[in-house]
């Protein structure tokens, strides 16, 4: 209770301005309402992977997801933005620049754009490893998931964990990643049938994502499925 009477008393002594262009932001997000619509949203996506489908095709879920011998360990998958101008920009500084103001934005669009009751579901941030936390500080999807929980949607930072540091995947081509994460995550016992929202920035191959979902399902979770903040979108060839 004092907690929402100190960030009312905030929101009204340090009203919120658009970090585009400074026009007076909508209530408690750092964006305008002309801003906000000109984000590169993304709408007609596959549910398994978030990658943007043609509408007019009528197809439900992309090619690469109805074939069984690479569709997703997802259950399904949401995306807000494609991964460009300036929602690229804005990831690259909360994850090494420390701009945790946009996480935070971050977490109340997505509380705006998905569904505002949890149903059960148990929300994940993906866990980075002890010794990346140590160098960046933070877990930037901690830092996206910290506003849904005022939605009740309950966070748990315990049930799995990053048990093997690995190369960043950014550094790495699409072919080896997959790899890279195998066998990266665990599990502390047994998940009796939950079911989990995995929270992440970025989905590019989705090699993290999975490889998560993978070990939370052998664990014994009923269903896995992910939000994150953007997709990326290549344009000049098949998706990832």
């Amino acid at each position: 209770m004092v907690y929402k009477w100190l960030e009312s008393i905030h929101s009204k002594l340090l009203p919120t301005t658009c970090r585009l262009c400074c026009a007076p932001g909508l209530p408690d997000m750092e964006l305008c309402r002309h801003c906000r619509a000109d984000l590169p949203w993304l709408t007609h996506t596959c549910p398994r992977c978030a990658v943007p489908m043609p509408a007019a095709t009528g197809a439900t879920i992309c090619p690469k997801c109805q074939n069984r011998s690479t569709h997703p360990t997802l259950d399904s998958c949401r995306a807000l933005f494609e991964y460009r101008n300036p929602v690229d920009d804005w990831i690259l500084a909360m994850k090494f620049h420390q701009d945790l103001a946009v996480a935070r934005l971050f977490g109340a669009l997505l509380l705006e754009t998905f569904p505002a009751d949890p149903d059960g579901a148990i929300v994940i941030p993906v866990p980075l490893h002890r010794k990346r936390l140590a160098e960046r500080g933070y877990n930037q999807a901690l830092e996206i998931a910290r506003p849904l929980r005022k939605r009740g949607f309950p966070l748990d930072l315990n049930c799995c964990y990053r048990r093997r540091y690995t190369i960043a995947q950014s550094a790495l081509p699409a072919t080896s990643r997959g790899a890279n994460l195998r066998g990266a995550f665990s599990t502390n016992g047994l998940l009796d049938g939950r079911r989990f929202i995995l929270i992440d920035d970025v989905f590019t191959t989705g090699a993290t994502l999975n490889e998560l979902a993978r070990t939370l399902k052998r664990s014994g979770a009923e269903r896995v499925e992910a939000w994150v903040v953007a997709r990326t979108v290549y344009r000049d060839r098949k998706t990832d």
